[in-house]
């Protein structure tokens, strides 16, 4: 796993300083600290940090092709490259190493940008093609690898991290106003933009290609349109099982140490429990988290490392070291997630680090599998909603007054609205009737609707989907890339360590949007056609658990030892035109005193308080 950079000047006499490169790459040591290389071409620039996996003495980028007109840098893993290579051997090419990058510039002279569709991985690169003068950046199909961009009419600057961009100069840290209001009601920056004015995210399953005429944004791969495939239970089992069989053993591939995040849930059990069928020479290293206030995820854990005999490690993680690790989690995440078990990540990686460098994880497992109960409430709802109209939004905001909890309020918020209106995932905090209260009058008349308008593009492509499909598609395009696979990354490459998620091959994905509903949630049951799979490899207790993930123990936290500072930092935030004082105060109050759980808004300020510190 790597950090690239690229710099290009739309200016043709222009050269581009190497200098300049250096230093933007460089902000990414701790993405590649095996190696580095930079290459400047008159009005181009690329730069490269490497973390060796593959081919660990020939793998250094940036890489060209035999008479340097092609020149590559690359972040990621392509997991069929070996068929590839086999196939481009047949037409002629010829090869210098035995990694993924040089397929990669091989499949380009072959097939041109259509070649992307021939990859399965998670991967982000920049390619030079100096035969055309153009730059090719390609972001993978799900989103596992992040890819940021800036661009003006002077340059476009690409990197793997946001502090590469700025470290340029040619774009300030300053805050987006326009995604304030997403930021708040979600804990992360859905979409295109991020909380860094003019610095955008290359979607996923997106690519740019730049020239002197300008940059043109092409989507290549999406799964919206995928066909219905109403096969047997039976067929649908035998499928996804081939398929997951297929990309744990693909996700194997590695010349360094392997392990997996194993929280005793169903997803990285199943993980532990595909690739013990895989037969490996050496046992498992499996990794897990423990709170001293007590986390039944260590008990669970321990039973899949006893079955299927892994060498186990538990990390211990105490509030002081949640509350230190904050200003970590901001200054790798960069964009400002509120995701309390990214600090757990990350310290989970810190001690993996010594044992592997490459961990899988069950990350994706629910947003294609079905597995919050929310989608099960949201359904109950629309049955609702098909006897009893919507009610309407004024009377229900007179009703709300008169509810006590800002959980309950947010249900009823719900009430008064359509799927495509209410669902904003499974992260969703602020509802409107509770904006109301939270922001001051001049922020709400100012407030942006990029938040209504990025979830209203997604639901409008599935428009004529069943309510549950229509959900995991719009979790897998904002909730999971933005929050849960940012964090991923972030946090795992924080420490050098390179993550791999088997649940989040294209094919399982496309496979599994194709299957019925029915398959996936039965009789109230998330990820039914999982369980099912996994019935027999796993201990029932573990199948049919309750969901819980690497939870962190923020309520008594917050209530307790970490207090006191989360009034100081809160009170920081009373100066800005955006939240009434008051209802900070009330915020922490009402969780002080235990009236209701308001973790996850205060560590939604913590986290953006911190953002303002370290980068504004």
């Amino acid at each position: 796993m790597c950090g690239i950079f690229s710099i290009y000047s739309f200016d043709k006499a222009r050269t581009i300083d190497l200098s300049l490169v250096k230093s933007a790459t460089d902000e990414m040591m701790h993405r590649g600290p095996d190696d580095a290389g930079y290459y400047v071409n008159g009005n181009i620039g690329l730069g490269h940090r490497r973390l060796s996996i593959i081919d660990l003495s020939l793998g250094h980028q940036p890489m060209t092709n035999e008479d340097g007109q092609i020149t590559i840098v690359y972040n990621g893993e392509i997991y069929n490259y070996k068929e590839i290579k086999t196939s481009l051997t047949s037409l002629g090419h010829t090869f210098r190493t035995d990694c993924d990058t040089e397929v990669i510039i091989h499949a380009y002279e072959e097939w041109g940008t259509q070649c992307v569709q021939k990859f399965n991985g998670m991967f982000a690169f920049s390619l030079w093609d100096n035969y055309r003068k153009r730059l090719w950046v390609v972001r993978d199909r799900v989103g596992v690898k992040p890819l940021y961009y800036f661009s003006n009419d002077k340059f476009i600057v690409c990197a793997s991290e946001i502090k590469s961009i700025l470290k340029t100069q040619i774009v300030d840290a300053r805050i987006n106003e326009n995604v304030l209001d997403a930021y708040f009601s979600l804990g992360y920056v859905p979409g295109h933009e991020t909380m860094f004015k003019d610095v955008k995210k290359l979607m996923p399953g997106h690519f740019l290609l730049i020239d002197e005429d300008g940059i043109t944004d092409n989507e290549y791969w999406d799964f919206h349109a995928i066909p219905d495939n109403d096969v047997t239970l039976a067929q649908g089992l035998e499928l996804i099982e081939h398929l997951l069989l297929d990309s744990v053993s693909k996700r194997l591939m590695s010349d360094v140490p392997l392990g997996v995040f194993l929280s005793g849930g169903l997803d990285s059990s199943t993980i532990v429990g595909m690739m013990s069928r895989l037969s490996l020479s050496e046992p498992i290293n499996t990794f897990t988290i423990s709170y001293r206030e007590g986390n039944n995820e260590e008990k669970y854990a321990k039973v899949v490392a006893d079955k299927f005999e892994t060498n186990h490690h538990v990390f211990h993680l105490e509030a002081d070291n949640f509350l230190s690790s904050l200003k970590t989690l901001v200054r790798y995440s960069e964009e400002p997630i509120v995701e309390p078990a990214a600090i757990a990540l990350y310290h989970i990686s810190k001690m993996a680090k010594g044992r592997a460098t490459v961990l899988l994880s069950g990350e994706g497992a629910d947003e294609v599998f079905a597995g919050y109960f929310l989608y099960v409430f949201m359904g109950i709802l629309d049955k609702i909603h098909s006897v009893i109209p919507c009610i309407s939004y004024p009377v229900l905001d007179f009703i709300s007054k008169y509810v006590p909890k800002d959980k309950h309020r947010k249900y009823l918020d719900w009430f008064s609205l359509p799927l495509p209106k209410r669902y904003q995932g499974t992260s969703s905090y602020l509802t409107e009737s509770l904006k109301k209260e939270y922001y001051t009058k001049s922020f709400l008349k100012k407030k942006s609707p990029y938040l209504e308008d990025i979830f209203e593009g997604f639901f409008s492509k599935v428009r004529d989907k069943d309510p549950l499909s229509q959900m995991l598609y719009v979790d897998t395009k904002t909730w999971l890339v933005d929050d849960l696979l940012l964090k991923a990354d972030k946090m795992t490459m924080a420490t050098s360590v390179e993550l791999r998620v088997p649940f989040l091959d294209y094919r399982i994905v496309e496979a599994m949007s194709g299957l019925p509903s029915r398959y996936k949630i039965k009789n109230r049951e998330g990820k039914y056609l999982l369980k099912k799979i996994v019935e027999l490899l796993l201990p029932k207790e573990i199948v049919y658990r309750k969901k819980m993930g690497f939870p962190v123990p923020t309520y008594d936290w917050f209530r307790k030892d970490l207090l006191t500072d989360i009034r100081t930092i809160i009170s920081g935030l009373k100066d800005i035109d955006l939240f009434e004082p008051d209802a900070l105060d009330r915020l922490v109050n009402r969780h002080k005193d235990g009236i209701e759980d308001n973790s996850k808004m205060l560590m939604t300020l913590l986290v953006f308080a911190e953002w303002r510190e370290q980068y504004l």
